[in-house]
């Protein structure tokens, strides 16, 4: 029994880590690695451990977040338009990794693994960036001059970054540790290799707000001497990349852009024009929206993941995506902050980068972020249904 626990942890780690640092997508263009270590994941993790599926199957919430998974796989079905096998390949991964994720977020004895996986997602992530920041761009980057690892994109690097850091800092109580600081300095130092704005702005708020979750009326001074510590690594870092490095002319705006306008400029302009461009889309059906995968097949997308599901899914889609967040933020108010901290950050994640990224719901490598939010929402859920019946 203890040498299956113990395969199990090991497992679910490597299998968390492969999902998370994007490893497989990466390098699944020679073979479907991706959907491999996917399809294997899931059919050992829900045959162990089928009793906390079945227990969440029962949970009307994750019901509608399932059902947010599951509906565009029928509706490309039912759709006119042909859809490559690709297509439905995804969106098949996309249900299974957030099944997976969720229900080993319910093992109690996994959460020591799941931690440890975490936290080795933000620090490959983050050596990654710095190796192409410092030795070799673009190795596997596509944007010029920025960094983003096996993510290929930017930005799905720093919202992947700023996702793992918040669940590794939330999923333990108590005092800041070394380890944590260690995380902290992680996440933005790997955050602000790429480049991005919206990940950059988000790593400032959402760490110091995970910081705040678990802060305790004596830890006052311990997280003062802390923040200052972590900020002042970080702008020393900051200062030496912007002084010293030669960046790229793409790289080099975003910065000016951060210092002069606090991270707007030419960002309004430009990603307000490409969310136009979008709902030009869904003129003629805004209830229902233009179609499943219309965003994806955009030259550029709305960078906007309200645009999108507007786009995609209508007036109907935005309704079930905002009662999704309204539905975990009033579960979050049942309990203590220390308990629903996690959700709270998730929420504020998932706000945040919603305004400057469109494919947050379909992207494996931060799905899981949604089934560790949604297996908390459930242990909410089933100690405020005890506590009635007491």
């Amino acid at each position: 029994m203890n040498l299956l626990s113990n395969l199990n942890r090991v497992l679910a780690f490597v299998w968390l880590v492969i999902i998370g640092t994007s490893v497989s997508d990466y390098y699944s263009e020679e073979a479907p690695y991706q959907g491999l270590v996917i399809l294997a994941g899931a059919a050992y993790f829900l045959f162990l451990f089928y009793r906390q599926f079945l227990r969440l199957i029962f949970f009307e919430d994750y019901l509608l977040v399932l059902f947010v998974y599951v509906v565009p796989i029928a509706l490309m079905v039912l759709s006119h338009r042909s859809f490559e096998r690709s297509a439905y390949v995804s969106h098949i991964a996309f249900v299974l990794v957030f099944v997976v994720a969720s229900v080993l977020a319910l093992r109690r004895e996994l959460n020591g693994s799941l931690v440890c996986a975490t936290f080795t997602i933000v620090a490959i992530g983050t050596v990654l960036n710095l190796y192409e920041l410092f030795v070799e761009h673009n190795t596997w980057s596509t944007a010029p001059g920025r960094s983003a690892g096996w993510y290929i994109n930017p930005n799905i690097s720093s919202g992947a970054l700023v996702g793992y850091g918040l669940a590794t800092l939330s999923a333990r109580l108590g005092k800041l540790r070394t380890i944590d600081l260690i995380l902290m300095i992680l996440v933005m130092v790997g955050v602000f290799t790429t480049f991005s704005r919206s990940g950059i702005l988000a790593s400032l708020v959402l760490v110091c707000a995970a910081i705040l979750v678990r802060a305790r009326r004596d830890d006052a001074r311990r997280i003062i001497v802390a923040g200052v510590g972590v900020a002042l690594v970080f702008f020393m870092f900051a200062g030496y990349v912007f002084l010293y490095l030669d960046l790229s002319l793409d790289a080099a705006l975003r910065i000016e852009s951060l210092l002069n306008s606090g991270g707007v400029g030419d960002y309004e302009g430009g990603r307000g024009y490409a969310a136009e461009n979008a709902l030009k889309l869904i003129t003629e059906d805004l209830i229902s929206g233009a179609g499943v995968g219309t965003v994806s097949q955009m030259e550029e997308g709305p960078h906007n993941m309200f645009v999108a599901v507007l786009v995609d899914y209508g007036a109907i889609g935005l309704m079930v995506y905002l009662f999704v967040i309204v539905r975990l933020a009033l579960i979050a108010c049942r309990a203590d902050r220390t308990v629903s901290g996690p959700i709270w950050l998730y929420l504020g994640w998932l706000t945040i980068f919603g305004f400057a990224s469109h494919n947050l719901m379909s992207e494996s490598p931060t799905i899981p972020l949604m089934g560790f939010a949604l297996a908390r929402a459930y242990t909410i859920q089933s100690r405020k249904s005890i506590d009635d019946v007491v």
